[in-house]
């Protein structure tokens, strides 16, 4: 039996939503080490931004336990991948271009999800993307605070703009009654490639040439 596209992306569906755990964890990750955190401080930054963002919905919503109070498979994915932004910090890259780049991938992918979610909750197409892009930014903006950074969304408007395009497209298609699977990558397609050409051409971007970003508050001496 031939498989068709429809058939395949349903199947790879699901992985999106494990991969962005994990893209998300180790975004997490590599900012607590920045922020020269120990190997804890590791752990709960990165679950932290992986969970933030799908918690807080959860509680809006009305979806308790929320999702990894009910199922720990998350917990399982979030502390190993915090501790892979380890492997990711030594290789001799700019720091910021790993950051961005993997928070990215994050951001296009729960921006869809979150909205998913929602809309298997019935819930009017504004929340739903709302939801979607409360899910993809919460738990960064949570991150940014606990390593004493301005949060990524408050400073580089195209961040919260291109998930909004994702979840918008996303909720978009689904209610034209398009196949799901293939409104899911279309959605997190068109998030990634706007926020990756906001890091490729630096739209937004604020922050000095070098690899520290903003301070909320200085460190003491």
């Amino acid at each position: 039996m031939m498989l068709t596209l429809s058939d395949i992306l349903n199947n790879v569906v699901p992985v999106f939503f494990y991969s962005g755990l994990v893209v998300f964890a180790m975004s997490g990750g590599l900012r607590a080490i920045q922020a020269d955190m120990d190997l804890f401080g590791v752990l709960m930054v990165g679950f932290v931004t992986g969970a933030g963002g799908g918690t807080l919905r959860d509680i809006l919503i009305g979806a308790l336990p929320v999702n990894w109070v009910s199922d720990p498979t998350p917990l399982a994915i979030l502390f190993p991948a915090s501790l892979l932004a380890y492997g990711v910090h030594s290789i001799n890259w700019s720091n910021r271009a790993i950051f961005n780049w993997i928070d990215a991938i994050g951001m296009a992918v729960f921006c869809v999800t979150g909205a998913a979610m929602t809309m298997d909750m019935g819930l009017h197409p504004v929340i739903c993307v709302m939801m979607g892009v409360i899910t993809a930014t919460f738990g960064g903006l949570i991150r940014d605070i606990l390593c004493n950074i301005v949060p990524l969304m408050l400073r580089q408007e195209i961040y919260a703009t291109a998930a909004l395009l994702g979840s918008t497209l996303y909720v978009g298609m689904d209610l034209m009654e398009m196949d799901p699977a293939l409104s899911a990558l279309t959605g997190m397609s068109a998030a990634l490639v706007l926020r990756g050409f906001a890091i490729r051409y630096k739209f937004n971007i604020k922050e000095d040439s070098n690899d520290e970003p903003p301070q909320m508050f200085e460190r003491g001496e």
